[in-house]
C-alpha cells in the first residue's frame, strides 16, 4: 500500500529532478575527493620517499668514510625522539649474514625472507615495499650495496601517512551526509524554480477546463524558454478563446438567420398539404421551398468554406494568375448589374499584376468585393477598380460612392453574420465580407477598409497579396 502510494511521486519530474541533482553533487563531490585524496597520497609517499632516500644517502656515506664500527656507535645512543630512531636500518653481507641490526622505534617487522629475495646477488640498489607483520600497513624499503660489497638497507613505516589517508576517508564519508542535504535542498529549490512555469501552465488550464476562458498563464521578468513556452500559450488561448467565442456568435446568428427560410419553407409546405390547390399552387410551393432551402444550403456552405480557409485545412490549388485577368472575368458577369444601376465603373488595372492564388477562391473574393460595391452604390454613382503591381505583391483596391461605414464598425464588419443597420434593408448573409478576409488571410495577405473616402461617403476595400505566398 505505502509502495503504490509512493510510486507517483517518485516519477514526478520535480523528484526526478531533485534526486538527479543530488546524484550529480555527490558523484562530483566524490570525483573531486579521489582526486585529491590520490594527489595527497602521492605527495605523501613521495615525501616519505624522500626522506628515506636522503637518509639512505647519509648512512652510505658515513659508513664508507667512518666504517661500520662507528655506525653501530651511533646508533646506540640515538634518542627514541630522533627520526633516525623510526627507522628499521640492516647490513648484510654478500653472503645474506646480517651484520648490523637497529630495530625501529615503535617497531615493526617486515619479512627477513622476502627482503633477501628481494635483495638477489648483484642488486646495487633496491627500492620496494614490503607488508608489515600483524599490521595493515606497508614498510617502505630502500637499499644500495656498498663499495665493500655489503648490502645496506633502510625501512620506514608508512603507518603514519596511511593513518593521514583514513583520516581523510572519514572525514568524506561524514561529509557525504551534508553534501546529500545540500544536495537535496539544491536540487529541491532548483525543481521548483525550474518547473513554476510548467505549474503556472497546469494551474491555468485547469482553471479553463473549470470554465473560465479568460484565464491566462501569469508571465514573470525570466526570458528563457519557458516563459517563452507561457507566451505561446497563452497566444493559443488567446485563439481558442476568440475561437468558442466565435463559434457561440455564430451559432446564434445561425439560428436567427436560418429561421426566416426554414420558417417560410415549412409555412409554404403546411399550406400545401393543408389547401385544396390545384398543380399550379402545389407547383408554386414546392419552387418556393426549393428557393429557401438552397438558401440555406448556400449559406451552410459559404460558412464551411469560411471556417477551412481560417483553419487552413483545404490546400490551397495555387498557380500563377495575372489579378487582373481575374478581375475582368468578373466585371463580365456584373456589368448588366451595374448597367441597370447607371453605375460608372472605372478600371485601372496593371498587366503585370501575377501572384501565386488559389484562381478560384480569389475570383469569389472580387466577386464579394463587387457585390458589396453593387449593392451600396446608389443609382448613378460611380465604382473604381484597380490593381497595383508591386516588386513583392499585388494591390486589389476597390471604391464605391455608397454611404460609408462609420469608424466603429470598421473591426466589426469582418466578423461572421455581422450587417449595419445600413444593409439591413439589402439582402445578404452578413458572410461576405468574412470569407474575404479569411481567403486573403489563408494566402498570407492583408485586407484594409477605408471609409469614408469623399465628402463623408464611399468606401474603399484594399488587398494586399504575396507573389510568392
Amino acid at each position: 500500500m505505502f509502495l503504490s502510494r509512493l510510486k507517483p511521486t517518485l516519477f514526478r519530474i520535480s523528484t526526478k529532478l531533485t534526486l538527479a541533482y543530488s546524484l550529480v553533487l555527490i558523484l562530483s563531490s566524490t570525483l573531486i575527493f579521489s582526486f585529491l585524496y590520490f594527489q595527497i597520497a602521492r605527495g605523501l609517499q613521495e615525501q616519505d620517499r624522500l626522506v628515506l632516500q636522503s637518509k639512505l644517502e647519509e648512512y652510505v656515506n658515513r659508513l664508507e668514510i667512518k666504517g661500520i664500527t662507528d655506525f653501530t656507535e651511533y646508533f646506540t645512543y640515538v634518542p627514541s625522539y630522533d627520526q633516525d630512531a623510526n627507522l628499521l636500518v640492516m647490513i648484510y653481507s654478500p653472503d645474506g649474514e646480517v651484520l648490523f641490526s637497529h630495530e625501529p622505534m615503535p617497531i615493526f617487522k617486515i619479512n627477513l625472507d622476502r627482503l633477501k629475495n628481494e635483495l638477489g646477488p648483484g642488486r646495487e640498489v633496491l627500492e620496494t615495499k614490503l607488508p608489515i607483520l600483524n599490521g595493515r600497513d606497508y614498510a617502505l624499503v630502500l637499499g644500495e650495496t656498498l663499495s665493500n660489497g655489503n648490502q645496506l638497507i633502510v625501512a620506514k613505516s608508512t603507518e603514519g601517512f596511511e593513518g593521514q589517508l583514513r583520516n581523510l576517508q572519514k572525514i568524506f564519508w561524514w561529509s557525504l551526509i551534508p553534501v546529500s542535504l545540500i544536495g537535496f535542498l539544491g536540487g529541491l529549490l532548483l525543481s521548483n524554480r525550474t518547473l513554476s512555469p510548467i505549474r503556472d501552465i497546469i494551474t491555468s488550464v485547469n482553471k479553463i477546463e473549470r470554465g473560465a476562458l479568460n484565464v491566462r498563464v501569469p508571465i514573470g521578468s525570466n526570458d528563457d524558454e519557458l516563459e517563452e513556452l507561457k507566451v505561446i500559450v497563452n497566444k493559443m488561448l488567446d485563439k481558442i478563446e476568440n475561437l468558442v467565442n466565435g463559434l457561440r456568435e455564430a451559432f446564434d446568428h445561425l439560428a436567427h438567420d436560418i429561421r426566416t427560410p426554414v420558417t417560410r419553407l415549412r409555412g409554404r409546405a403546411e399550406m400545401a398539404l393543408t389547401s385544396q390547390g390545384d398543380v399550379e399552387a402545389y407547383r408554386e410551393a414546392l419552387q418556393s421551398c426549393f428557393e429557401n432551402s438552397d438558401k440555406i444550403l448556400n449559406f451552410l456552405q459559404v460558412l464551411t468554406d469560411i471556417t477551412e480557409a481560417e483553419n487552413r485545412s483545404r490546400r490551397l490549388k495555387k498557380e500563377k494568375r495575372f489579378i487582373s485577368e481575374l478581375v475582368t472575368e468578373m466585371m463580365d458577369l456584373y456589368e448588366m448589374a451595374f448597367e441597370e444601376k447607371s453605375i460608372t465603373v472605372h478600371k485601372k488595372l496593371d498587366t503585370h499584376d501575377w501572384a501565386m492564388v488559389d484562381s478560384r477562391l480569389i475570383s469569389r473574393v472580387i466577386a464579394n468585393l463587387l457585390d458589396n460595391a453593387h449593392k451600396y452604390t446608389p443609382s448613378g454613382g460611380e465604382i473604381t477598380i484597380e490593381t497595383i503591381n508591386q516588386t513583392e505583391s499585388v494591390i486589389l483596391r476597390v471604391t464605391d460612392s455608397g454611404p460609408g461605414i462609420s469608424a466603429d464598425e470598421h473591426a466589426l464588419i469582418w466578423q461572421k453574420l455581422y450587417r449595419s443597420d445600413k444593409s439591413r434593408s439589402e439582402y445578404g448573409m452578413g458572410l461576405g465580407l468574412t470569407f474575404v478576409k479569411a481567403v486573403i488571410e489563408a494566402h498570407d495577405g492583408k485586407v484594409a477598409v477605408r471609409s469614408p473616402v469623399k465628402n463623408g461617403r464611399g468606401t474603399e476595400f484594399e488587398v494586399f497579396l504575396q507573389k510568392m505566398s
